[in-house]
């Protein structure tokens, strides 16, 4: 009955909001999670912005609606984000754990994102990225990462940081920012609320370093069957 009532819930949503998903992430760049081997991820974020974003959209009221799917397998993790209206939909994703067993190890993955299918929107983002939680749970990330050229620019290297803390069984909070003045470069604030161990939904406000992108509201959902 659970695994039904996220189903509908996702269905409903996507009815209504645009969406564009990633790999396991904090608020806006990857985090060194891994999905759980018994478990498929959906997350569904959505940016409400007037600009283009992340991956090659053309401008309008929102971001391209996108549905992400992602799974893993012991220490790594793989997924694919197929964007709607566009020609060359599929986007892919993985990531490894190269480190750390418990929260309060250090914890360091690698891995590459928005792997597009042609020139124009494989933006092909290789990184590196560590994080450590203190006793309380508060964890702190850092890390790099680098993307063609020929889709994000010259300025296609970019630092990874962010603090997250989940707050009790419920509600977590988190900010998080990406280097560089390509459509990925952001300051991002966020807090999430579960309704399940299962089921969660993440409000957020997104600060771009290029002046040229309008700030964004966030709405992330995250469903895990």
């Amino acid at each position: 009955m659970k695994k039904i009532l996220s189903l509908v819930l996702f269905l409903l949503i996507s009815l209504v909001a645009p969406v564009s998903a990633t790999p396991s992430s904090i608020i806006w760049i990857p985090s060194t999670d891994i999905q759980p081997t018994d478990k498929t991820h959906l997350g569904i974020d959505n940016y409400f912005t007037v600009r283009p974003l992340r991956i090659g959209q053309s401008t309008g009221a929102f971001t391209t609606p996108a549905i992400g799917l992602t799974w893993g397998a012991k220490n790594f993790e793989f997924g694919f984000d197929y964007v709607t209206s566009q020609d060359n939909p599929m986007y892919f994703n993985a990531k490894a754990r190269l480190l750390g067993k418990k929260p309060t190890d250090l914890n360091l993955v690698a891995g590459v994102y928005n792997l597009g299918t042609t020139s124009l929107t494989n933006q092909e983002v290789k990184y590196l990225l560590g994080s450590v939680s203190t006793k309380d749970g508060t964890r702190f990330s850092l890390g790099y990462g680098i993307g063609r050229k020929k889709a994000l620019g010259n300025d296609n290297q970019m630092i990874l940081a962010a603090i997250d803390k989940q707050l009790n069984k419920k509600w977590w909070v988190g900010v998080d920012y990406q280097g560089g003045k390509s459509a990925l470069g952001a300051l991002n604030l966020g807090v999430a609320y579960s309704f399940t161990p299962d089921v969660s939904i993440l409000l957020g406000y997104d600060i771009y370093n290029n002046s040229t992108y309008k700030n964004t509201m966030t709405v992330q959902l995250d469903v895990n069957f």
